[in-house]
């Protein structure tokens, strides 16, 4: 026990050798009025910023850069004109901000996707192709936006997206592509044509729905529509270049089978007679592939209705 001076008592000296080692917890106090004045406006800034993004998305996309109208993105926002000026400035600058934030978009989805050896990469691969298409189409806007600005040969397209496009694909369109490839899953095509054929089907889409809904006799954007352009682009993708000239020549026989009820692809490769419980194993795999992709039926059901209600509060608000 440390020594007592003069002016402490024992309990008090007891208490001060006991400081060095005991741990001081300190309880924070209530948040003061300022603090939760900032709170609420920092929340209520990015909330019309977000708004401000989303709302210039779908008018640069329709009516181009020259189209567009920076009042009626504001109406459209619920939100001030003079907040475009305070937050972006220039039409310019919230054009590019808009770019930026489309391309976040992309980059986050493309940050999702990924291979898991151990477990079916086929069945992974189709499943990408799946979510890469309903993404492109659900959110079209940035590849309007980069149509709109390559055929009016803008110095925008230069000078913004050309470099965005190039991080995109160098950060993480390409390494995807390389991978599809080294692991085996694409044969017969380089990671370059992979993303060709891929990227043309989905921009057909974009700037020709309508082609494409008289080839397939579906609305664009359905989940039957959806499933039948990926299973093509999957099929044409994985096909053995080995088998290619023995496919011609005996149509029947083919080693990737689709269920046409469902449109479900899936690939059997090195096929060999199973056992029964190898059999019992396999139709339990069939069967979790066709709940995975009522799934996303059904999600995507789900999100083109909210779209649809969305839609039409617009409309009415503005009735």
């Amino acid at each position: 026990m440390p020594a007592v001076n003069d002016t402490e008592t024992k309990s008090e000296a007891e208490l001060r050798a006991q400081a060095g080692t005991a741990t001081l917890h300190v309880m924070p106090g209530p948040k003061t009025h300022a603090s939760a004045e900032l709170d609420h406006r920092s929340r209520a800034e990015r909330s019309n910023r977000s708004r401000l993004l989303h709302a210039a998305s779908d008018a640069f996309a329709q009516f181009g850069f020259e189209g567009a109208s920076l009042r009626s993105i504001a109406d459209e926002a619920g939100a001030s004109f003079q907040l475009i000026t305070y937050y972006f400035g220039s039409k310019e600058e919230l054009w590019t901000a808009t770019v930026d934030y489309l391309f976040d978009r992309w980059l986050e989805t493309g940050r999702g996707l990924g291979f898991t050896p151990t477990a079916n990469l086929h069945e992974q691969f189709h499943n990408h192709l799946r979510l890469l298409m309903l993404d492109q189409i659900q959110r079209p806007q940035l590849r309007r936006i980069c149509v709109q600005e390559f055929l009016a040969n803008s110095a925008r397209y230069e000078k913004y997206i050309v470099p965005r496009i190039t991080q995109f694909q160098e950060t993480l369109g390409q390494p995807y592509y390389r991978d599809v490839v080294r692991l085996g899953i694409v044969k017969r095509y380089s990671p370059e044509e992979v993303a060709l054929i891929f990227s043309s089907v989905v921009v057909n889409n974009l700037v020709s729905p309508l082609y494409v809904q008289l080839l397939f006799g579906l609305p664009i954007g359905t989940p039957k529509s959806i499933e039948m352009q990926v299973d093509l682009v999957y099929e044409i993708l994985v096909a053995d270049p080995e088998a290619t000239h023995e496919d011609a020549a005996h149509p029947g026989a083919r080693k990737h089978t689709a269920d046409d009820s469902r449109g479900i692809v899936y690939a059997m490769e090195n096929a060999r007679e199973l056992t029964a419980d190898g059999n019992h194993i396999k139709q339990l795999e069939l069967e979790n592939t066709r709940l995975k992709q009522l799934v996303g039926d059904l999600s995507l059901e789900k999100q083109l209705l909210l779209d649809r209600i969305t839609l039409l509060d617009r409309s009415n608000r503005k009735g």
